[in-house]
């Protein structure tokens, strides 16, 4: 979700401006629904590769090693197929939510290869709030906090208007998977309600106390969204060690703290992207931190729909087109400040070459053909649900052409990055 000042809707395929996003929420759907009974809020996870599909279910790890496999929702190799029914009283005041900005839970099931159970459903975004195409929660656990589906208490249903392609999180997540780092599974879903087709979304895993379980050994330390509101242990609610983080002021006492490996890795895959919207942008919401017991804090990337620099306004001018070229450690969100942290670890000459060290890195990683043509199954895999979408805001056509720009964005930012890193110099960052 892009923080700007203003908030665009469509209505029936028209641009409308909203002052006033649903109060108390952003694009990751900040809810109370986090709370931790055995679990904490929710993520997204992709099974789906940059370049390969994912292993087959008898060559995934074993249960004993980290990250598990993906639930079967997130299946990449199938444009999956969700449905929903809700009494039409209840559909007419979700779409009066959507009026009235708010987001309320309705009763509802749920269908997955004929799989049928009782859910319910409430509306989601900030940024992409759009009457014109709703996006959703469904929760399986709004009235037995236990409940669960195929391992999920949630699922996740994006259609930002500034994504043409419905692919960025889908490509985006796997390349932090491909370094080693934690991501959210992630793939496209059809979506049916009372037996009609509503529209095409990203289906996206949320972070929680499973998204935990999924990535971690230990899944029982503090969760923090934004890197401030606890979202697992709240009946503790010790939140003195990120006390601490927030009094550091030197590398050091921040390396005391913080899996600085895996900080710098994730910072670097951000500014390879680059994530525009995120916590290496400055962005202090779109990050989750997981105070791991052994390891320290580790990032948790999230909400990454704004991405590679294809972003359109409704008229399909694109946010920037210059983000091929921002730069991986001075470039801060025009909204936001770089946090005081990262330029802190960065004003470290010995820490500043480190992160640079793991740009270099996810930039070996970075292979513009592969992605390209993982691109191209992608879009072949959903282009004829997007074309059939009756609350698509744009049209297949204008959808192609993010597509292309989605696609030469791979090597234009390669051939950045790769003159930025022969020109060295960087470090110690200055502020």
């Amino acid at each position: 979700m892009l923080t700007l000042p203003l908030l665009l809707a469509c209505t029936n395929g028209t641009a409308t401006v909203r002052l006033d996003p649903p109060a108390g929420t952003d694009d990751s759907d900040v809810t109370s629904d986090t709370a931790d009974t055995g679990a904490a809020s929710d993520t997204s996870g992709d099974s789906g590769e940059t370049g390969d599909t994912a292993a087959p279910a008898d060559t995934a790890p074993p249960q004993d090693s980290w990250p598990k496999p993906c639930a079967d929702l997130y299946d990449p190799d199938h444009l999956v197929t969700f449905d929903l029914a809700i009494d039409e009283a209840e559909w007419s005041a979700l779409a009066q939510d959507c009026a009235n900005g708010v987001q309320t839970y309705h009763p509802a099931t749920f269908t997955f290869n004929g799989e049928t159970v009782a859910a319910h459903v409430r509306l989601k975004g900030n940024w992409s709030w759009d009457c014109g195409k709703m996006q959703y929660v469904i929760s399986f656990n709004e009235e037995n906090p236990d409940g669960r589906f195929h391992g999920l208490r949630k699922v996740v249903l994006d259609a930002p208007w500034y994504d043409r392609t419905l692919l960025h999180e889908r490509v985006a997540f796997p390349i932090f998977r491909d370094n080693g780092l934690p991501y959210s599974c992630v793939n496209n879903a059809r979506l049916n309600v009372n037996g009609v087709y509503y529209g095409l979304y990203a289906n996206t895993e949320r972070i929680d106390r499973e998204y935990l379980e999924r990535h971690f050994d230990d899944p029982d330390g503090n969760l923090y969204q934004g890197g401030s509101e606890l979202k697992t242990n709240e009946d503790v609610a010790d939140t003195h060690r990120l006390d601490l983080l927030r009094a550091a002021t030197t590398a050091d006492d921040i390396a005391a703290l913080v899996d600085m490996d895996e900080a710098l890795h994730e910072w670097a895959v951000e500014a390879m992207l680059p994530a525009l919207d995120n916590y290496w942008a400055g962005v202090e919401i779109n990050y989750y931190l997981y105070d791991h017991p052994a390891r320290g804090f580790v990032y948790l990337p999230y909400d990454m729909d704004i991405t590679f620099g294809d972003s359109a306004w409704p008229d399909g001018t694109r946010f920037t087109t210059e983000a091929a070229t921002f730069d991986p450690i001075a470039y801060e969100h025009t909204s936001w400040r770089k946090e005081a942290l990262f330029k802190t670890v960065l004003a470290d000459p010995a820490w500043c070459e480190r992160y640079v060290e793991a740009l270099r890195s996810v930039r070996d990683s970075w292979d513009p053909e592969a992605l390209s043509a993982q691109v191209a199954v992608w879009n072949e895999q959903i282009a004829g649900a997007y074309a059939e979408d009756p609350h698509a805001p744009y049209t297949p056509r204008e959808r192609t052409v993010s597509v292309a720009q989605l696609r030469a964005f791979f090597v234009d930012r390669a051939d950045f990055i790769d003159g930025w890193l022969a020109e060295g110099g960087h470090c110690p960052a200055r502020w």
